[in-house]
């Protein structure tokens, strides 16, 4: 009896390992042509990708951030960074497409020249990209969409514009200025009282004007620049001397501004003090990035911009690990395949007797970690746009006092958009190796529960970190595995009812896909959290900060006591708009300009 057993199960094993593999296209003797048309597809994309990814995004925008190119507002590592994401979802699409085949295509929509062989059909879909896309407007709106969230994740332009803030709110240094500098021609209009002058003044802004022109030119001159990048100053080059250009013109301006100001001291100019800022903004700008583009990874970009008299607090450099997904999605994969393997291994030891649906292939491990990739990594990525979106509108978390609360409501929208777009990523993937078939809509639909409660997990584990109230950490992974593993068993049940008429035949893949759930409930609750916390780095959130941190390091100093500071800084004030001086260094460098100055008021205004 039990060698009956043994030989059935070893025949139905054999059965299913020579079935072939269920692709969109078949692999027979021109599959090396294939995937030859394959890679020279992926190669046409990716000249097309480095050219679009390298164009400004926003052309038509008064800031000057966006004159620059992408290149030059990130680091190579962001940039990098950024132009893999787009680069490799450009290659997703291409291989998908290819892999679906041409009749597969042609019942999608997508118009194929008759008769026309599989082997081209990566050729044609990349032309199709190359080619058709930047001409129709909802393709074209759909890769600038795409281009944007991966400019984002290279911090374009952000980083730029959160140095250009830090520039601008950091205390200056004149000391180096005093000297013989005082008789170049780029510091004319300059007196020594300007050095000592308020922030907000007239005279404050000229002397610093004057003075990184000054240090920049000598710089330029003399080719001492280590600590910046050649190559973007030469760029720049015309706009430098714009700047000077414009400086030496104001000189008159600001002696004007001086005599009048000699007779009348509520005498203003505001047309001249917007002309002199809008000049410095730009060199906080340009120097900004020539500092940045020159650094390596672990430089500190504070000590280049100190010679120049810039006094900055130090700030936390971003993490290299920014792709959490991508990191995550590798490391489930290999957790699939592994697991899968073991199981497959163990089934073909003759451990149990085997339903007729377990995988017994050597390839199905692999399919399935597409599938696991697929369902995950839709859900994080789901969950990550409508978390931004939401917080960019003002409605992801919800103010109780001073601080701020997570919406439940969120996260069951955050599921329901992980789970529609999860189930539809099925469908779109089952073309690949099955091609269209109706009763999958039915046969993919429990699956929608994984990626539901995966998306809304991660937005509470981000959540969590970002409000500094994470759980403990059996509850962070044990409530993600727990969940996950109920609702993989639920829904292989449900799967292997509607293919087999009854569950119960077929327990042991029920249990193989509940294990692989659990294993990724698990791996995502464990690593999510700590992965969050590590890259938690927002550019002009750390700008924001050093700004709140320098005012209140200026007002321990002036006042004398931690108590006396703190009562100060967490006072409204009037000359702030009824803020509280703490309040307005957080909204905008303006606003922290105006709290300084308050600060450096008479003893009876200050306080």
């Amino acid at each position: 009896m039990t060698s009956d057993v043994t030989s059935a199960a070893n025949d139905a094993t054999s059965a299913l390992a020579s079935l072939p593999l269920q692709f969109g296209v078949p692999l027979d003797a021109s599959s090396p042509l294939f995937f030859g048309c394959l890679a020279a597809a992926i190669g046409l994309v990716y000249l097309f990708c480095r050219q679009k990814f390298a164009e400004r995004l926003v052309i038509e925008n008064e800031d000057y951030v966006y004159q620059l190119l992408p290149r030059q507002l990130a680091t190579r590592e962001e940039y990098s960074r950024g132009f893999l994401i787009y680069f490799q979802t450009m290659v997703f699409t291409v291989v998908l497409l290819s892999l679906i085949g041409p009749k597969n295509l042609a019942s999608l929509g997508i118009p194929l020249p008759q008769e026309v062989s599989y082997v081209v059909v990566p050729l044609f879909v990349a032309f199709l990209l190359v080619g058709v896309m930047p001409n129709v407007p909802m393709l074209q709106e759909i890769e600038r969409r795409l281009r944007q969230y991966a400019h984002e994740r290279a911090y374009i332009p952000t980083v730029a514009r959160a140095t250009a803030q830090r520039l601008s709110a950091a205390d200056f240094d004149f000391a180096s200025y005093t000297g013989d500098a005082m008789r170049a021609p780029e510091m004319h209009g300059v007196e020594a009282a300007d050095f000592t002058r308020s922030r907000r003044t007239l005279e404050h802004d000229w002397a610093r004007l004057s003075c990184l022109v000054y240090e920049l030119k000598s710089r330029r001159m003399s080719g001492l620049l280590d600590s910046l990048d050649a190559e973007l100053l030469q760029n720049y080059d015309r706009d430098l001397e714009n700047i000077e250009a414009k400086r030496q013109s104001m000189e008159a301006e600001v002696a004007r501004y001086r005599a009048e100001t000699a007779a009348n001291p509520a005498y203003t100019n505001d047309a001249l003090r917007l002309a002199i800022r809008s000049n410095l903004y730009r060199l906080y700008v340009l120097l900004g990035c020539a500092v940045r583009l020159k650094k390596q990874p672990h430089d500190d970009i504070d000590l280049a911009l100190r010679p120049f008299g810039f006094k900055l607090n130090q700030i936390t450099p971003p993490s290299t690990n920014r792709d959490l997904t991508l990191v995550a999605m590798t490391f489930l994969a290999f957790a699939i395949v592994l697991l899968e393997f073991a199981a497959i291994v163990l089934a073909h030891l003759g451990a149990w007797t085997v339903s007729e649906m377990f995988p017994m292939t050597w390839s199905q491990p692999l399919i399935d970690a597409s599938y696991a990739i697929l369902i995950y990594g839709v859900a994080m990525t789901v969950a990550d746009a409508v978390r931004a979106r939401l917080t960019k509108r003002g409605s992801w978390y919800h103010a109780v006092g001073p601080r701020r609360v997570a919406v439940p409501a969120n996260y069951i929208r955050v599921a329901i958009a992980s789970g529609v777009l999860g189930y539809a990523g099925l469908l779109a993937w089952n073309l690949v190796f099955t091609g269209p078939d109706v009763g999958d809509l039915a046969l993919n639909a429990p699956f929608a529960l994984l990626p539901a409660v995966t998306g809304a997990f991660y937005s509470w584990h981000l959540d969590n970190v970002e409000l500094q109230r994470r759980p403990s950490r059996l509850l962070e992974i044990g409530g993600q595995l727990g969940l996950t593993a109920i609702v993989g068993f639920v829904a292989a049940v449900a799967w292997t009812g509607m293919i087999l008429g009854d569950a119960s035949l077929g327990i042991d893949v029920i249990l193989l896909k509940a294990l692989l759930a659990a294993t990724a409930g698990a791996l995502l609750g464990w690593y999510v959290p700590i992965a969050a916390a590590s890259n938690q780095y927002d550019p002009l959130a750390e700008a924001r900060e050093e700004r709140i941190r320098t005012l209140e390091a200026a007002a321990l100093a002036r006042l004398g006591t931690p108590a006396a500071a703190t009562a100060w800084l967490d006072r409204p004030h009037p000359v702030l708009a009824n803020k509280t001086p703490r309040a307005a260094a957080a909204a905008d460098v303006e606003g922290f300009e105006h709290a300084v100055c308050l600060l450096q008021a008479p003893q009876s205004l200050a306080a």
